[in-house]
């Protein structure tokens, strides 16, 4: 079931200067640590003037959408979804 969050995480997340790759391992949601495994997708999406990374990520259970507001620097968790139907 795919669930609508859109609140502000904490998120650990790395660049990788050699393949120029960044992304988020860890993410801090209501008090617990999910560690990422998987990265499904990323995109960027411009609002205005303000560009917006998306993340879709898994810690092999639950699947996360990830927000990152590049004018603010700010994560969003915007959905979780455990992988079932509504």
């Amino acid at each position: 079931m795919t669930e609508t969050i859109n609140e502000k995480v904490s998120v650990v997340a790395v660049y990788n200067r050699d393949n120029k790759s960044f992304l988020p391992q860890r993410l801090k949601w209501q008090g617990r640590v999910y560690n990422i495994s998987k990265l499904g997708y990323h995109h960027t999406q411009k609002l205005g003037r303000i560009l917006h990374h998306i993340f879709s990520v898994t810690d092999g259970n639950l699947a996360f959408r990830l927000n990152l507001d590049t004018e603010v620097l700010s994560w969003t968790l915007e959905e979780v979804s455990d992988g079932l139907t509504n």
